[in-house]
């Protein structure tokens, strides 16, 4: 058994190596321990959901909140690693091309992959008492979710927010969008609830994005107003 499941994580690492899209990628690759210690320099298969994204150097280095089956593991992703989307990057690109697809209110920020699942190729991994877990990226890529699973981002300066109740958006072809508040995250974690207010926000739903009032379930404050936003 232990032979058979060794063949199975280097082959599954064999198949993020190389940039193969299938269905045992989709399910995620295996997150046990292969040993080592808490310090492992080997390369390790990890999947996981995004729950946050902190950026370091804007279009240079980012750190990845990825729960995965070991726990949430940061994972630092920067311009040495490699990056797939599939149907986007038709193998490997650089993190200038992941950003030209990801980014998509172009600030600079990750936060559109809160919610988003991940298979990561990463090195480096450190994990054991009360040290958090961390690893480097060498290769990522972003898995295709479901329609019904799929998470949509709106971005867009704040009309009205009603704290636990809703929020209305306003986005750059003066359209408003208004989503549910419920069990919402907002980030950054010490977010100012007065500040949201003529703000401008990503907010992240799931679902139906044609929905009547869809439920936001993540809200990112940006520090700065787009171009485009209205005068005060």
């Amino acid at each position: 058994m232990k032979i058979l499941r060794t063949i199975g994580i280097l082959a599954l690492v064999a198949g993020l190596v190389l940039g193969a899209v299938g269905t045992a990628f989709a399910k995620g690759p295996p997150d046990e321990p292969r040993g080592g210690g808490p310090h492992s320099p080997g390369k390790r298969g990890l999947s996981g959901n995004v729950t946050s994204v902190e950026t370091i150097t804007a279009g240079e280095e980012y750190v990845i909140d990825l729960e995965t089956k070991l726990g949430t593991v940061h994972v630092t992703a920067n311009v040495t690693a490699r990056y797939m989307v599939p149907r986007e990057t038709h193998g490997s690109a650089n993190l200038t091309r992941f950003l030209e697809i990801v980014d998509e209110n172009e600030d600079g920020d990750l936060e559109e992959l809160v919610g988003r699942r991940l298979a990561v190729l990463a090195t480096n991994l450190v994990e054991g008492g009360y040290v958090p877990i961390t690893a480097d990226a060498i290769r990522l890529m972003l898995i295709p979710s479901p329609a019904h699973h799929r998470y949509m981002h709106r971005v867009g300066v704040v009309d009205t927010f009603t704290p636990g109740s809703s929020i209305t958006i306003i986005d750059k072809d003066g359209e408003p969008h208004t989503f549910t508040l419920n069990g919402t995250v907002y980030r950054p974690d010490d977010i100012d609830m007065e500040a949201i207010t003529g703000g401008f926000v990503t907010v992240v739903t799931k679902g139906d994005p044609k929905l009547p009032d869809p439920i936001a379930k993540a809200i990112v404050l940006h520090e700065d107003l787009p171009d485009w936003a209205p005068e005060p």
